[in-house]
C-alpha cells in the first residue's frame, strides 16, 4: 500500500471530487476532465493513478469498504457475537454513507457494491470461522462462511429497509447469525 503522504492526498482529492460529482449527477454523465477540474489535478496526475473512470470507482469503493467494513476485524481475535454486531453496523452504515453521497448512482452499483462487501466479507471471516469450527473440514468451513456472510449481507439490506428499532434488529440479527 502507497504511504507517501502526496500519493494518499492526490487520491483523497480525487475520491472526493468524485463522490461530490456522484452526487449532482449520473456516473455516465461524469468525464475525467470533470473530476479532474473538480480536485484540481490535471489529467495526467489522474492517469498516473487511475487507468480510467472505471478503476477510479472500483478504487473508491475498495476504500470504502476498508474503512467501513474492514475495521471492524482489526478490534477482534476471534469469532464472537460482537464482531457480527460491529460488521452489521459497518455495511448498513457504509450502506447509507454511499446513497447520501452517491444518490442519483446508489441503486446502479448496488450489485458491485455487494459483490464487493461480500467478498472482502468472506475474505476476513474465514480464519475466524475456522478457529471457531477448528473440528470442521475446509468445505464445511467455507459453506459456513458464506452462510454466515449471506445472511449477514441479507440482514443489512432488511435492517435499513426498516424505519424504526435498528438497534434492536442489529441485536436479533446478530443472535440469529452466531446459532
Amino acid at each position: 500500500m502507497q504511504t507517501d503522504p502526496r500519493i494518499i492526498r492526490t487520491r483523497k482529492s480525487v475520491v472526493d471530487a468524485l463522490l461530490v460529482l456522484m452526487s449532482e449527477r449520473e456516473i455516465e454523465k461524469i468525464t475525467v476532465k470533470d473530476i479532474t477540474e473538480k480536485a484540481d489535478v490535471n489529467r495526467a496526475t489522474f492517469y498516473h493513478h487511475f487507468k480510467d473512470k472505471q478503476a477510479l470507482l472500483q478504487y473508491t469503493l475498495e476504500e470504502h469498504l476498508i474503512r467501513y467494513c474492514i475495521q471492524p476485524f482489526n478490534e477482534s481475535e476471534r469469532f464472537s457475537r460482537q464482531l457480527v454486531v460491529d460488521v452489521l453496523e459497518a455495511v448498513i452504515e457504509l450502506h447509507d454513507y454511499l446513497e447520501v453521497h452517491c444518490q442519483l448512482n446508489f441503486h446502479k452499483f448496488l450489485l458491485d457494491i455487494e459483490r464487493e462487501i461480500k467478498s472482502a466479507l468472506v475474505e476476513r471471516f474465514l480464519p475466524f470461522i475456522k478457529q471457531a469450527f477448528s473440528h470442521l473440514s475446509d468445505d464445511y468451513v467455507l459453506l459456513e462462511t458464506y452462510k454466515l456472510v449471506g445472511g449477514l449481507y441479507s440482514s443489512v439490506i432488511a435492517i435499513r429497509k426498516a424505519s424504526h428499532y435498528r438497534s434492536q434488529l442489529i441485536s436479533y440479527a446478530a443472535d440469529q447469525l452466531i446459532k
